[in-house]
C-alpha cells in the first residue's frame, strides 16, 4: 500500500517524539535511585576517612604498647574534641554520633545544632548492639529511621575500659527519588507534552514542504513527459532537490536540443527524399503522355534518381539503427591493411567518376583491429567518397600506429576545411559553404562510435593542402590487454 511522503516523514517523527519523553522519563527513574545511593555513599565515606584520619594522629601509633584506663580516656577526650571541631568547622554533608562503651552518647550533646533526635541514636545502638555492623564487615549499612532511609557506617576505637568515643557512627540521609519523582513528574510531563506538540506541529510543516516541493518536480515531470521543456526556475532550499530539479532541467534541455535535431533530420531527409522524387514523378509522366521521344533515356534517369534515393533512405535506416542500437555487432579481428585495399578496389570506379585516384600509401607493419567489416566498410567509404568529391587529383589512405590506436588517414588534395565548419562536419544533413546536404560523415561517425572507435577532421599540414580524416579504432593488442 501507498503512502504519501507527508506521511512517510511525519509519523516515524511522531513515535520518535512519544518515545522519547517517555524512554528518557524510564531511564532517569532507574538511574537516579542508584546515583542518590552513590552520592550518599561518597558522602559518607569522605567524613569515615577523616575520623580515621584524626584517630591515628591522636592515638599512639605503637600498637605494642599497652595504654592505661587513664590514658585511654584522655586520648578519648582528645580524639573526640578534635571531631567536635572539625564537625564544627567542616560541616560534612554526612553527620556523626558518638557513644561510648556503654552505649551512651556523648556527641553531640542534646541542644546541639548537629543534632537531630533520639530516633537516630536508639536505631544505632540497636545496631551495635545487634551487631549488625559486624556482619557487614565494615560496609555501609542502609536501614530505615521513621519514614527515611539512612546509610551508616561505623568506627571503633580499641580501648580496655569505658571511653567517651568508643563507638563513632557516621550517617547520611538518602534522597526520596520516589517523591521527588512524583512531585516533579507532572511539571515534567507538561512540560514535555507542550514540547511535544510544538515539535510535531513543526514536523507536519516541515514534511509539507518537503511534499510539496517534490510536488513541483512530479509537475515537471510531466510536462516533460508531455513536450513542455521549459526549465524550472524555482530555488529549492533543500540541496538534494535542488540537484534533483537541476538533473531534471538538464534532461528537460537534452530532450529539447534531442528533439530539435530529429526535426532537422526529418525535415532535411524529407528536402533530400523530394527531389528525386519530383525528377522520378515528372519523366514517368512524361513518358506516360509520351513527352520524351526517346524512353530509354528518361527511364536511365528514373533509375538514377531511383538509385540516389535508395542510398539516402539505406543512409537514414543505418544512423537510426546505430542510434536506437538496434545493429547487432559482428566483430571480427581483420588485418587493416589487407581490409583498406580491398575496400579501394572496390572504390575505383569512384575514382573514375570522380577523376581521381584512389591509392594505399604502403604499409610499415601488420595492424590488426576487432570490428565490424561491414560497418567499418560503411564509414570508411563515405570518408573517401566525400575526400573524392573535393579532392583535384588524388585521394591517398595511410596506415599508422600510434600507441594504442590504429589510425587509417584519408588525405585529398582538394581546397581544405573551413576552420568554422569542422565542428559540424559531421552533423546530419551539415551543408557548408561548398556543399551539399549529406549524411555520408554522420554514417561515419556513428559507425565508428558504435564499435568503440571515432573519427577526425582536419587541414593538411602546409605545404600541402587539402583535408584530412583519421578513422580511430584500439589495436587488438591494446585491446586484449585493458580485457
Amino acid at each position: 500500500m501507498m503512502s504519501a511522503i507527508r506521511s512517510r516523514i511525519f509519523v516515524p517523527v511522531v513515535i520518535l517524539i512519544v518515545l522519547f519523553p517517555v524512554l528518557s522519563w524510564a531511564l532517569f527513574s532507574s538511574v537516579s535511585g542508584w546515583y542518590v545511593k552513590r552520592i550518599s555513599s561518597q558522602s559518607l565515606e569522605h567524613l569515615m576517612e577523616s575520623v580515621q584520619s584524626m584517630a591515628e594522629q591522636v592515638y599512639p601509633r605503637d600498637g605494642d604498647e599497652t595504654l592505661t584506663r587513664d590514658e585511654e580516656k584522655m586520648y578519648s577526650r582528645e580524639f573526640l574534641s578534635q571531631v567536635r571541631e572539625y564537625i564544627r568547622k567542616g560541616r560534612p554533608e554526612a553527620s556523626l554520633i558518638a557513644f561510648n562503651s556503654r552505649l551512651k552518647l556523648t556527641f553531640p550533646r542534646q541542644g546541639e545544632e548537629e543534632w537531630e533526635g533520639e530516633e537516630i541514636s536508639g536505631a544505632c545502638r540497636e545496631m551495635i548492639a545487634g551487631g549488625m555492623f559486624e556482619e557487614n564487615k565494615g560496609a555501609d549499612v542502609t536501614a530505615a529511621v521513621g519514614k527515611r532511609q539512612y546509610m551508616f557506617r561505623l568506627y571503633e576505637t580499641e580501648s580496655s575500659g569505658n571511653i567517651r568515643g568508643k563507638y563513632l557512627v557516621g550517617y547520611v540521609e538518602i534522597p526520596d527519588t520516589k517523591a521527588l519523582l512524583s512531585y516533579t513528574g507532572g511539571l515534567l510531563a507538561a512540560i514535555a507534552g507542550v514540547l511535544a506538540f510544538l515539535s510535531l506541529v513543526a514536523a507536519w510543516f516541515v514534511a509539507g514542504s518537503i511534499s510539496g516541493q517534490l510536488k513541483g518536480l512530479c509537475r515537471q515531470a510531466g510536462a516533460i513527459g508531455k513536450g513542455e521543456f521549459e526549465p524550472s526556475r524555482v530555488h529549492y532550499p533543500i540541496s538534494e532537490i535542488e540537484d534533483l530539479k537541476n538533473a531534471m532541467n538538464g534532461m528537460a534541455a537534452e530532450l529539447d536540443r534531442t528533439e530539435q535535431k530529429q526535426l532537422a533530420f526529418f525535415q532535411n531527409a524529407s528536402h533530400e527524399l523530394r527531389t528525386p522524387l519530383m525528377s522520378i514523378c515528372g519523366y514517368a509522366q512524361g513518358i506516360q503522355c509520351n513527352v520524351f521521344p526517346d524512353h530509354a533515356q528518361a527511364a536511365a534517369v528514373i533509375l538514377s534518381e531511383t538509385m540516389r534515393m535508395k542510398e539516402l533512405v539505406d543512409g537514414i535506416l543505418t544512423i537510426s539503427r546505430l542510434d536506437s542500437h538496434d545493429t547487432r555487432l559482428r566483430t571480427e579481428v581483420i588485418s587493416l591493411g589487407e581490409f583498406i585495399e580491398e575496400q579501394i578496389d572496390i572504390l575505383q570506379g569512384l575514382g573514375i567518376a570522380e577523376k581521381v585516384s584512389i591509392g594505399m600509401e604502403k604499409e610499415q607493419e601488420d595492424i590488426r583491429v576487432s570490428a565490424d567489416p561491414s560497418l567499418l566498410g560503411k564509414a570508411f567509404q563515405n570518408v573517401v567518397n566525400n575526400c573524392a568529391r573535393y579532392a583535384q587529383s588524388s585521394v591517398t589512405v595511410s596506415l599508422k600506429r600510434e600507441g594504442e590506436w590504429a589510425a587509417v588517414c584519408v588525405k585529398d588534395d582538394g581546397p581544405g576545411l573551413d576552420e568554422k565548419e569542422i565542428p559540424h562536419l559531421f552533423e546530419r544533413f551539415y551543408k557548408g559553404n561548398k556543399g551539399n546536404f549529406g549524411i555520408g560523415l554522420s554514417i561515419a561517425r556513428a559507425a565508428m562510435e558504435y564499435m568503440g572507435g571515432r573519427v577526425q577532421a582536419r587541414n593538411r599540414r602546409p605545404p600541402c593542402h587539402g583535408a584530412e580524416f583519421r578513422l580511430m579504432l584500439p589495436v587488438e593488442e591494446a585491446a586484449g590487454r585493458k580485457g
